[in-house]
This record gives C-alpha cells, sequence and structure tokens, in this order.
C-alpha cells in the first residue's frame, strides 16, 4: 500500500512540475491537471502546498468553515525572509481577496451594493453601445485583434466608468496590473517581485491621487458611493479605498477580458457549437456558463485551512497552503461527461469558476451582462468567423491566457 501511495504521489508531483515549470505544461496545462487527479487528486505536493484537482473534492473544499485566506501562512511558505518588505506582497495582503470574516463580510456588505441584478442591469445599454464603437474599424477592415482592441477596452470601460477612472489611462494602468498579478504566480522570479514592486507602487500612487481627489469632491460614481457608505457606523478607510479601487478595475478589465476572448475563440475553433447557439439563442446562457467551465480565465486560486479537514478520505492538517485547481475541477469526467468536449447543450455546469462560499466573485453578473451581450452580436452578426493566426499563450499558472486574438469575418 506505501509503495502505492508512494508511486501515485510521484505521479502527482510529476505532473505538477511539468504544469509549473516546463514550457509544454504552461502552455498546454489540461493534460496535466489529468494525470494529477487521476494519480492522487488530493496530494501534498513536493513545495509543501496541497494540491486539489477533482470537482467534489473542490466543491466540498472551498465550502468548508475550515477554509479560510490568510495571507500570513501562504506568503510564509512561499517566501523565506521578511515577505512584508515587498512593496507588492503587503499590497497583495491588504486586498480585500485574502480578507476573512468579519473584516471581508463588512468590505462585501458595502460593495455589494453597487453589484445588485437591478444596477447591473442598467449598464446594458453603455455595452451595448460601447461594443458597436469598437468593433467598428474591425468591421471596415475585416478582422483584427479583437482581444486587445475591442475585448480589453470594453471591460475597463465598463469599470473605469463604475470607479470614476479615465479611459485614456487604460494602457498604463494595464501594464501595471499584468505586472502585479505576477505575484499570484507559484513560479515568480526574484526578478518578476522587483518588477511586481515597482508597479505596486505605481498602482497605489495613481489610485491614491484618485481617491483624495474624489473626498475633496464627489461625482456619480462608485468611489464616492464607497467613500460615504457607513457599514454599522464605520467607513471604509483610505487605504481599504485604495485597495477597492485596485481590485473592481483589476478583476473587472483583465479577467473579463479573458473570459470573453475565451469565448470567442472557441466558437470559431468548434463551429458546430456556435452554429447551434445561432440556431436557437436560448442556449446562449448555457454556452455562457460551458465558456466558464471549459476555459475559465482563472485556473488556481490560494486557500489555507485554519483546522484539519478531511477531503477526498485525506486530512489536510491546519495552517496548510492549498492550491485549488478550478480548471481541473472543470474537466473532471466524474461530474463532466466527455469533459474535454466543448458543448454548449451541456446542463448543469456549476459556476465554480467565479469560486465558491465566502469568496465568490462580486462581479459576476456584470461580467456575465458583457458576455451575454458580446457573444450575441458576435454569433449574430458576423459569419465566416476565423482565426488569422495561432493565439500567443501567456505561459502562467493563475491566469494561463492568451495575448491575442487576431482574427477575421464577414
Amino acid at each position: 500500500m506505501t509503495a502505492t501511495v508512494t508511486d501515485a504521489a510521484h505521479t502527482a508531483n510529476e505532473a505538477l512540475a511539468e504544469l509549473l515549470f516546463s514550457p509544454e505544461g504552461l502552455a498546454d496545462p489540461f493534460p496535466r491537471y489529468h494525470r494529477i487527479r487521476e494519480a492522487a487528486p488530493v496530494h501534498q505536493s513536493t513545495l509543501g502546498t496541497w494540491v486539489l484537482t477533482s470537482h467534489d473534492d473542490v466543491d466540498e473544499f472551498l465550502r468548508s468553515k475550515q477554509v479560510d485566506k490568510n495571507v500570513y501562512t501562504w506568503m510564509g511558505g512561499r517566501f523565506s525572509g521578511q515577505w512584508d518588505q515587498h512593496h507588492a506582497l503587503r499590497k497583495l495582503a491588504a486586498n480585500m481577496l485574502w480578507a476573512n470574516p468579519p473584516g471581508h463580510t463588512r468590505l462585501r456588505r458595502i460593495v455589494n451594493r453597487a453589484f445588485t441584478a437591478k444596477r447591473v442591469m442598467e449598464h446594458r445599454a453603455f455595452i451595448e453601445r460601447r461594443f458597436d464603437d469598437l468593433m467598428r474599424p474591425l468591421e471596415e477592415t475585416g478582422g483584427g485583434d479583437i482581444c486587445n482592441d475591442v475585448f480589453f477596452p470594453l471591460s475597463f470601460s465598463v469599470v473605469a466608468g463604475l470607479i470614476g477612472v479615465p479611459e485614456q489611462d487604460a494602457p498604463r494602468l494595464r501594464e501595471w496590473i499584468r505586472d502585479f498579478q505576477r505575484v499570484f504566480e507559484v513560479g515568480m522570479t526574484a526578478s518578476e517581485l522587483r518588477t511586481a514592486n515597482e508597479a505596486a507602487a505605481s498602482l497605489d500612487d495613481y489610485f491614491g491621487a484618485l481617491v483624495r481627489e474624489r473626498q475633496r469632491q464627489r461625482g456619480d460614481d462608485l468611489l464616492s458611493a464607497l467613500i460615504d457608505a457607513e457599514d454599522e457606523g464605520a467607513r471604509l478607510e483610505f487605504d481599504e479605498l485604495v485597495q477597492m479601487c485596485h481590485m473592481i478595475i483589476a478583476a473587472g478589465s483583465e479577467t473579463t477580458t479573458f473570459f470573453l476572448t475565451n469565448g470567442v475563440h472557441q466558437f470559431i475553433t468548434h463551429p458546430d457549437q456556435a452554429d447551434l447557439v445561432r440556431a436557437d439563442p436560448s442556449l446562449l446562457s448555457r454556452a455562457i456558463d460551458e465558456v466558464l467551465r471549459y476555459a475559465p480565465a482563472a485556473h488556481m486560486i490560494p486557500r489555507t485551512t485554519t483546522a484539519p479537514v478531511q477531503i477526498g478520505g485525506v486530512e489536510i492538517p491546519a495552517n496548510a497552503r492549498v492550491m485549488v485547481m478550478i480548471a481541473a475541477a472543470n474537466r473532471d469526467p466524474a461530474r463532466f461527461p466527455a469533459p474535454d468536449r466543448f458543448d454548449v447543450t451541456r446542463e448543469g455546469s456549476a459556476l465554480m469558476s467565479y469560486g465558491l462560499g465566502t469568496h465568490f466573485c462580486l462581479g459576476w453578473r456584470l461580467a456575465n451582462l458583457q458576455a451575454e451581450v458580446v457573444f450575441h452580436a458576435v454569433l449574430t452578426r458576423y459569419t465566416d468567423l476565423e482565426l488569422v493566426e495561432r493565439p500567443r499563450p501567456r505561459t502562467r499558472v493563475a491566469f494561463p491566457q492568451v495575448e491575442n486574438l487576431r482574427i477575421r469575418f464577414r
């Protein structure tokens, strides 16, 4: 029995090493997810971090009361010495994404007011107009890079309008956000950490100036509302407001860009599925769920444990660091028949790609609304969609997406 367990762990760790460090694994992680899940779906890696890859195990773990996001446990296991001397890592620790109840509950309660179903739907007309404007140059030339020329400026416009950020600031904010997001990667180098520190300082300076401006003079935007919002007699502090601006802009622009890009990419490479949605528009909501399942924006989310927790017959100890592989869970054949097939008629696709439990994504409705507008327009307005070139892969573990999507159409 010991040999079997050892062999299984060795196989899983070998696949994980490919996933984290090899060009092939970074470019195509799904075969490695399958190997890890088949060998040892719950196991402690040679890095000391636990890894979860099966759907039911991930679902149970994320809903457990013994699970939280302790940034000190997570960072202490990744970096030697005083990790909080780095601006980027301090900034990550201060983000709402790493908060736990009751602090997280308070922050979420305040921000939730901007993301009710009614308020989100108020953005539909703007999304439609903005998409039409951004597509016009591509329509005139018969194609282009729809990822960077349409989807990023569209998703940025939506959240920039929420916060009150000028659209002309999008390019530099995107560069800083992308540099900062390296802190989510397990294999971040010392050079990348230095770049992330510089980006963190730039982002804090930018959003700090924006918060001070709104504190002096309110506007008709979410930031002004957050400054005035009270929860049990308390208001958000300056640093909380700065981090909130960063979180909303980063999550609302980058991940939604990936979501929209992945969707159109799958419709182009699976034209039979695109035709099904064209023939039956009622399939659009299932198609959106299938894009989220098949090609999620985030592949891995970090968690920690507050006490021992039994998952899949294995005990994960207290104070453990856990890599929750959302993308692997989404391709689990025990939950999804023929999981590697893109199928817009699939029923019961759980929205695990938005997370589960306490940290379920705040902006899921807004992202889904953009997908609804964009996918419907692309599928009904254009024909003969095809790729001009193979998209450049973005070789990361937490957010392994594509850097471009050059297409042509009629």
